[in-house]
């Protein structure tokens, strides 16, 4: 699992404070800070951002990206689009704004684009959004571009919902863009992630509020002790070597072997292990724990991407890099536990 930038983390950064200022951070750097600063390894952009954006602007982004080695992977419309609605005027509405996006995000590199869809949960809206789903995966098709379906409030609730959706659509073009913070609104968030996580090939982890952990200062932080080199003695006699191998039980092979020297070098070894320095815990996530949900990603088999996305504000470098550390480490352990 590859851990990448949702550039939700750092919205507030690419956004001027005031009207005519500068933002902190240009759009065409932020392929360098995610790698650079952040050390993420990918980009999954929302199109708010890229609004007003030519083509030629979009392919010298994807040339920044690539050469800083954070290469743009996902396009999200944080919009939902009402493919679901009764009037072909308002359905069909949606269904060209979702091929705009797709074309945006062929031109990005991308490989898939997120959308949801706004509507209530019934058959009939069913039927309207998977007809007009068919039109979409016609484009993602010639562009050969995934669509994943990022579920929200409504049609797409419930899990059960959008698989059976991506099962009427049919093909293999439409997947899922599930959500960390989704699946503990829920209720259920391992069932959550169970039953769309194997149609994903990106995931949300939202996180929210971290915890720093605390640092051992370095005069607290305890030390090895040094070895001592042994004394010169005078070479044992045939009598004194003898003396030594009777005072060693029975099962000490690997005294025996070596003699004085296995003895003295095991002796003046003991003990190191108690004096290396232990690794900090890593950040904790306040509002919910992440290690159960990143364990069960990793259980299902999910080897795709993680999209962090930090949403907690006051300072968004710190909060992405708190996240990335956070995850980083839930992602090492539930790897060990596979």
């Amino acid at each position: 699992m590859l851990l990448t930038l949702h550039t939700d983390s750092v919205a507030p950064m690419l956004r001027p404070s005031r009207k005519g200022a500068k933002p902190k951070l240009a759009l065409e750097d932020l392929p360098a800070y995610a790698r650079q600063t952040l050390d993420l390894h990918g980009l999954n952009i929302t199109t708010d951002l890229l609004s007003g954006a030519t083509p030629t602007f979009l392919e010298k982004f994807r040339e920044r990206a690539d050469k800083e080695r954070c290469s743009c992977l996902l396009l999200i419309e944080p919009e939902p689009m009402e493919l679901a609605h009764e009037s072909d005027k308002v359905g069909n509405a949606g269904v060209d704004r979702i091929r705009k996006v797709l074309r945006a995000a062929s031109i990005l590199g991308c490989n898939a684009a997120a959308i949801s869809i706004k509507s209530e949960d019934t058959e009939d809206f069913l039927d309207f959004t998977v007809d007009r789903f068919r039109q979409i995966v016609d484009t993602a098709d010639k562009l050969d571009m995934n669509v994943l379906i990022s579920p929200v409030k409504g049609l797409t609730e419930k899990p059960e919902r959008v698989t059976e959706l991506i099962k009427k659509i049919g093909g293999f073009r439409v997947g899922t863009f599930p959500d960390f913070e989704s699946a503990i609104i829920s209720g259920e968030p391992e069932s959550y992630l169970r039953k769309l996580v194997p149609y994903a090939s990106v995931l949300a982890a939202t996180t929210i509020e971290l915890i720093e952990p605390e640092m051992p200062d370095e005069d607290q932080t305890p030390k090895k002790q040094e070895k001592k080199e042994p004394e010169t003695e005078e070479p044992k006699t045939e009598e004194s070597e003898a003396d030594l191998d009777v005072e060693i039980e029975e099962g000490d092979d690997d005294f025996r072997g070596d003699g004085l020297k296995g003895l003295l070098d095991a002796v003046l070894g003991a003990g190191d292990d108690d004096f290396e320095e232990e690794e900090p815990d890593p950040p904790a996530h306040k509002p919910y724990e992440l290690q159960p949900l990143v364990d069960t990603v990793a259980s299902v088999g999910f080897d795709g991407t993680i999209a962090v996305r930090y949403i907690g504000g006051d300072d968004a470098s710190k909060g992405t890099d708190l996240s990335r550390w956070a995850l980083e480490h839930a992602v090492g352990i539930a790897t060990a536990k596979k």
